[in-house]
């Protein structure tokens, strides 16, 4: 069932959203933890049996690799932040065609992803100076391959099962990363900052200012036309 938080008649989709659950906006995870931990009453008690983290606040659990259960021209503002590289490119296609029907004319997408370009640059600055220190920043940045990373058997099965959500499908750049927006139909694509947004003024809601942000990240809002 589509659950709707609406403040000022303007409705707000916080994907991925993790810890970060703002009132006034639709919260969503797919993360297994925050499923569970969801159940009245027992939720908190059972997740602990795979994960320390604890969640503060609402959200519902949403599958991204499926057709999205919202409305078409139903949504104001759509903002995803490290999740977007977490997403097959098949997936990922998906999820911008989505977020580009369920948005209401004139409405905005903001996508943060670490910056591919960002990351390889640090790398080639650190190659002849920190040398093996360069390339081991590099390939934890780029986590592509974690399948193995638990020790757990239960963080393995539980990672297998939900596709290893934790490790990134892609990497983008703001060339890559604009021109797969503009190919999805969205216009006035811009790249921004950390709590600083042209479109979306209640921007410190997802990104407070007083936090530094995630490094080298890129920022990049884009508008339905």
């Amino acid at each position: 069932m589509e659950i709707i938080e609406s403040v000022n008649n303007k409705i707000k989709l916080n994907l991925g959203c993790g810890a970060v659950r703002p009132k006034g906006w639709i919260n969503t995870d797919s993360s297994l933890n925050s499923l569970i931990q969801n159940i009245p009453l027992l939720g908190k008690s059972l997740a602990s049996a795979f994960s320390d983290t604890v969640y503060v606040g609402k959200s519902q659990y949403m599958n991204l690799n499926k057709r999205w259960n919202f409305k078409n021209d139903s949504i104001d503002i759509i903002y995803a932040s490290h999740l977007f590289e977490h997403l097959s490119p098949l997936n990922a296609t998906l999820f911008l065609f989505e977020s580009y029907r369920t948005l209401k004319k004139n409405g905005i997408i903001r996508l943060v992803v670490p910056d591919l370009y960002q990351h390889t640059k640090h790398y080639i600055e650190l190659f002849d100076v920190e040398k093996e220190k360069g390339s081991h920043h590099l390939l934890s940045m780029l986590n592509l391959h974690r399948e193995g990373q638990y020790n757990s058997t239960t963080h393995n099965l539980v990672g297998w099962l939900q596709d290893f959500p934790h490790q990134h499908k892609y990497m983008y750049d703001k060339h890559s990363l604009t021109n797969i927006l503009s190919a999805s139909g969205f216009s006035k694509i811009l790249e921004s900052s950390y709590g600083i947004s042209k479109y979306i003024k209640e921007i410190s809601e997802v990104e407070n200012i007083k936090y530094s942000g995630y490094e080298k990240s890129l920022y990049i809002e884009a508008v339905k036309g």
